[in-house]
């Protein structure tokens, strides 16, 4: 009976494999930046718990370290098991896009290390690896010492790069067309109104009061004021909770603070940070009443990514290889926020909170038990958060995203077409400034010419 049992068991397991198989054809990755240093209330490289730091705001050891990680966790599941990608990176496979910030180029880079590590970078064809005059720069008087950097690097094996690394371009988003970034009233300002009051609620004064109370006004001390409600300013709370989530992160000591309060005191600040920028993420950044910043900021992304999917999904039953398959995006927390308000909105799914190096994806894959494509977004820690029919999932986004005409009015952007035909509008106009004139010019030339030969004539006339 037991042996019979677990046949059947085994039975259907294989069934259930075999009936849940599918082709992943496309996917879509944007990740935050790893652990950095703070960037609010730094001096002198000493933030404001008197931790040294030598680069404010940069990503830190810990969080490039993060980002390798996360690459290889990529590497495994989309070339080891899915098999989407290439071993060696292919630039006809991969397209890769950052905010130009250094933390999250860096960061970039840092994955795309794991994700294509030491050993997979290209070679030289055998027929120039012992031309020198190809393979070496064009100056003869380092001859000696460029054959002794090949030697040292072990180069003579006809790697490219020392020790066969791979090197990927890196796409910048262009911040005067305020691509990706439109959450920040810097760039929109359409939301920048309701930001603001969002940041003097009664519930940021509130738990500033209750902070300065149960840290007996530790606060007013590292701030060396007597103003008991200087935490009511939102940067001012701000700096204090997202440094102490840097300086934890790096496993910092906290010397100073502990010193003059107690041990305790850093296990309440990470209560207290941590409750601090959930509030920050999900209802001064994203609350729910204000869906419209995930739309402004996210419907120029998702237009790319139905443009992306369609091609992929032609390529795929044209049986071409030739596409791009795989896009990653490397951003901020932010950037995560507004596209979960846009995933919550259009899809009514809850959002999460967004960590250091966290990451989301879309997929679209082939279902082989139905034959049809589907799409599904996943968290960083592989939960799937929604798993629906391509057509379905196109007919939303298409629905649920703005034109880009609309989007520019809500951020009060002047619109490049708009300010392109403003040009054209101000040549003509000024072409027809510059016909008056010489008309004008002409005019008083004739005019100069005939009263000279007026009294010309004239004058003659009375000699006669």
């Amino acid at each position: 009976m037991l042996k019979k049992l677990n046949v059947l068991l085994f039975l259907f397991s294989l069934f259930k494999i075999i009936a849940t198989k599918e082709t992943i054809i496309f996917a879509f990755q944007l990740h935050r930046h790893g652990a950095r240093a703070p960037y609010l209330g730094v001096k002198n490289g000493i933030d404001v718990y008197k931790e040294e730091w030598t680069q404010i705001e940069e990503l830190s050891e810990i969080g490039k370290r993060q980002l390798y990680l996360l690459g290889v966790k990529v590497r495994k599941r989309y070339i080891e098991e899915y098999k989407l990608l290439s071993e060696k990176y292919n630039p006809q496979e991969i397209y890769i896009k950052s905010t130009d910030s250094n933390r999250t180029i860096e960061s970039i880079y840092s994955l795309l290390q794991g994700l294509y590590p030491v050993g997979t970078g290209p070679k030289i064809s055998d027929k120039v690896i012992n031309n020198k005059n190809i393979i070496y720069p064009p100056n003869i008087k380092y001859q000696n010492y460029f054959d002794n950097i090949t030697k040292e690097f072990n180069m003579n094996d006809s790697s490219a790069l020392p020790y066969q690394i791979s090197i990927e371009p890196i796409h910048l988003f262009n911040k005067p067309k305020h691509e990706l970034e439109l959450y920040d009233t810097r760039y929109c300002t359409g939301h920048k109104e309701r930001y603001e009051q969002l940041q003097r609620r009664d519930e940021i004064i509130n738990f500033a009061d209750n902070i300065m109370k149960e840290t007996n006004n530790m606060f007013m001390d590292l701030e060396e004021t007597k103003n008991i409600t200087f935490l009511h300013d939102y940067w001012t709370i701000y700096k204090y909770m997202d440094g102490f989530l840097c300086d934890d992160t790096d496993l910092r000591k906290f010397e100073y603070i502990k010193k003059i309060y107690s041990d305790d005191i850093t296990n309440n600040l990470r209560n207290y940070s941590k409750t601090f920028l959930d509030m920050d993420y999900f209802e001064t950044n994203f609350p729910e009443s204000q869906s419209e910043i995930g739309i402004v900021s996210h419907s120029k992304t998702f237009h790319s990514l139905l443009n992306w999917m369609e091609k992929a999904i032609e390529a795929f039953e044209n049986n071409s290889n030739n596409y791009i398959k795989y896009v990653i995006f490397s951003a901020h927390d932010s950037t995560i926020g507004a596209m979960e308000s846009f995933i919550r909105l259009i899809f009514e799914k809850e959002m999460d909170s967004c960590t250091f190096a966290d990451s989301r994806y879309f997929e679209l894959y082939l279902d082989e038990s139905d034959a049809h494509f589907k799409v599904r977004y996943l968290k960083g820690d592989s939960t799937t958060k929604l798993n629906i029919n391509y057509d379905e999932f196109k007919e939303k986004i298409s629905q649920g995203t703005w034109s880009d005409e609309k989007v520019y009015e809500f951020c009060q952007i002047e619109d490049s077409k708009k300010k392109n035909n403003g040009n054209k509008n101000t040549k003509g106009n000024d072409l027809l400034y510059i016909s008056i004139m010489i008309v004008l010019v002409v005019l008083n030339l004739v005019l100069i010419i005939f009263f000279i030969s007026y009294n010309f004539i004239g004058n003659k006339n009375e000699k006669i």
